[in-house]
């Protein structure tokens, strides 16, 4: 593989951020928010969108819910926060399938460990970068879940009746148990009680939807 210190290097990985990762779509709309003073979200950030936000908000971590890989949007992320001295942290996760506990508690203690301000994002900004966002606002600001939720809807282009919509029912099955139990915690929730075959068992999207969010904007 080229390496980004090559002219044919750069190019290709700008050719597969921009046509394969649709970098020229996010160049039009980078579904950017402001989660507090300290944190913000949004798509995939390019090296120039970086150094933006880096000398407007001084951020010094990005936490990508997507892979570390080979792939030109990775590299070129890596590099530009390499230079800048941004922490660049990875924590992969699925946005069309119930997460796992072990994940959502790595998630918990990067956001409490991590050095502010951040960045949240993932490919498209939507759907991981919303999950994260719900847990920077019940874990770190301190929001129930009820008023976090906010971050996952389609204001971002979240589709909650694709399998996407997994995300959803997953806060929703919390928060109806939420009702009968005040008592106990989401995190007690997650390691007690939550069950996650039983709700990979009763969800069922949209055919349509999932042709929307699987074949056309490809999410991850």
């Amino acid at each position: 593989m080229e390496r980004l210190n090559t002219k044919k290097g750069r190019f290709i990985a700008h050719l597969d951020a921009w046509f394969v990762d649709h970098e020229i779509l996010r160049t039009i709309y980078r579904n950017f928010y402001k989660l507090s003073a300290n944190a913000f979200r949004s798509n995939h950030p390019s090296p120039a969108f970086i150094k933006k936000i880096n000398h407007e908000y001084a951020i010094k971590t990005i936490i990508s819910m997507r892979r570390a890989d080979s792939t030109g949007q990775y590299r070129l992320e890596k590099k530009s926060c390499d230079q800048l001295g941004i922490t660049l942290i990875n924590h992969p996760m699925s946005s069309r399938s119930f997460p796992d506990v072990e994940n959502i508690l790595k998630a918990k203690k990067i956001l409490e460990t991590a050095e502010y301000p951040i960045l949240i994002h993932c490919k498209s900004g939507a759907d991981r970068a919303g999950m994260m966002s719900v847990f920077y606002k019940h874990f770190i600001l301190q929001q129930p879940i009820q008023e976090a939720l906010s971050e996952l809807s389609m204001k971002y282009g979240h589709f909650r009746w694709a399998d996407t919509g997994k995300l959803d029912v997953f806060f929703e099955d919390f928060l109806k148990f939420e009702q009968q139990n005040p008592q106990i915690t989401f995190t007690q929730w997650l390691q007690e009680h939550y069950d996650k075959p039983k709700l990979n068992a009763q969800f069922h999207a949209e055919g349509w939807a999932n042709i929307v969010v699987n074949k056309i904007l490809r999410r991850e």
